[in-house]
């Protein structure tokens, strides 16, 4: 998901592993997994969802922290990062484009689609601190329905 180029692009992928990468397996209570990350989902069917992911990959489920529903991301939108320093300066800014698992462009009864931002601060060792925003949409399903 992440672009690499240059030295901004180290940035980035500092960023990405800070924030996506590394993340471990899935325990019974997916919030407190090792280095899992969670993510705010707000969803054309009305409900919110706060979402960990406990994977590697484009399309791995992601499990609510307030029920038993799981998120099985279908498709991806543009997704959109920029990282700034403590003064607000841009450091790196990329968009990736959408992307689609298979066929799963097909629209399912159940599909809902959703929208997703977050920010997280790291430390690069030569810049300080920093600040990596993301945001996109994502389009799936959930188990159960709901």
């Amino acid at each position: 998901m992440i672009r690499r180029f240059g030295r901004p692009g180290a940035v980035i992928a500092m960023a990405s592993a800070a924030v996506l990468g590394g993340i471990g397996t899935a325990t019974a209570d997916p919030g407190n997994a090792p280095n899992s990350f969670e993510v705010p989902l707000v969803c054309d069917n009305g409900a919110t969802y706060t979402v960990v992911v406990n994977g590697n990959g484009n399309f791995t489920a992601a499990h609510d922290v307030a029920s038993n529903a799981t998120f099985i991301p279908t498709a991806f939108g543009p997704f959109h990062g920029v990282v700034t320093d403590e003064g607000g300066t841009v450091i790196a800014e990329f968009t990736d484009p959408a992307i689609a698992k298979g066929n799963s462009t097909k629209t399912r009864m159940t599909s809902i689609s959703c929208t997703y931002s977050f920010d997280e601060t790291f430390t690069d060792p030569e810049l300080g601190v920093l600040t990596f925003h993301g945001e996109g949409d994502v389009s799936g399903f959930t188990t159960p329905a709901r």
